[in-house]
C-alpha cells in the first residue's frame, strides 16, 4: 500500500531533518516547497514561493496518480493538508503523520537565526510566533484522520518519541513533554 508521510511541525523544529533520515532509510520521494523555491530562485527564495506552491502541488498529484509512497514536508499552520489527507486515502493511500515540536516558539526563532548563519533560509520571527499555536492546534484536530501519528519533541540532543496513535487511540510515553506540547496550543 503506498504512504504519505506528513513531517510536520513548527518552523525551525528539524522536520527536514527527520525527512532526510526517512528518505535515506527508504529512497522515498521528498517533497518541501522551500526546497521547491530554493531550486526556483536561490538568491532569495522568498521570491519563489508562489511559483514552488504551484510547482508542490503538481509534483504531489503525479505521485498521486503514480500511486508512489512520497514523504511531504508542512508547518501544519494552514488548511490544505486536510483535503491533502483526504484525497491520499480516498486513492487508496496510509497516511502517517510525524509531528515534530519544540517548547516554545522563541526556540524556533533561534534555530532559525542559527540556520540562517549557516547558510540556511529565514522566515520572519512574526510568521514563526503566529504559525506556532495554529501548527499545534491543527495536529491535534487533523491526528485523527491519519493512519498512524507519532508525537516527537526536538528540544535536546535527539528527537524524544512523546505519544503516538492511530486515530482516535493514543498512546502518552512522556506525560511531561505531552503537557509541554498541549500548553504550546495556548502559549503559541
Amino acid at each position: 500500500m503506498p504512504t504519505l508521510y506528513i513531517i510536520a511541525g513548527p518552523n525551525g523544529s528539524g522536520k527536514t531533518t527527520l525527512a532526510k533520515e526517512l528518505i535515506e532509510e527508504d529512497g522515498l520521494d521528498f517533497l518541501n516547497a522551500d526546497e521547491i523555491a530554493k531550486s526556483i530562485n536561490p538568491q532569495d527564495i522568498s521570491k519563489a514561493y508562489m511559483q514552488a506552491g504551484r510547482e508542490f502541488f503538481k509534483r504531489l498529484n503525479e505521485i498521486l496518480i503514480e500511486k508512489k509512497s512520497v514523504i511531504v514536508e508542512t508547518t501544519l499552520s494552514g488548511k490544505y493538508h486536510n483535503r491533502v489527507i483526504e484525497n491520499f486515502k480516498k486513492n487508496g493511500y496510509e497516511v502517517k503523520l510525524l509531528y515534530i515540536f519544540l517548547e516554545s516558539p522563541n526556540l524556533c526563532i533561534d534555530r532559525i537565526r542559527f540556520r540562517v548563519l549557516k547558510g540556511g533560509h529565514g522566515v520572519p520571527n512574526e510568521d514563526i510566533i503566529r504559525r506556532y499555536g495554529r501548527s499545534i492546534n491543527n495536529f491535534l484536530g487533523v491526528k485523527t484522520k491519519v493512519s498512524h501519528w507519532i508525537l516527537y519533541y526536538n528540544g535536546g540532543e535527539k528527537y524524544i518519541e512523546i505519544a503516538q496513535g492511530h486515530y482516535d487511540n493514543e498512546i502518552i510515553l512522556n506525560e511531561e513533554f505531552y503537557s509541554l506540547f498541549t500548553r504550546g496550543n495556548k502559549d503559541g
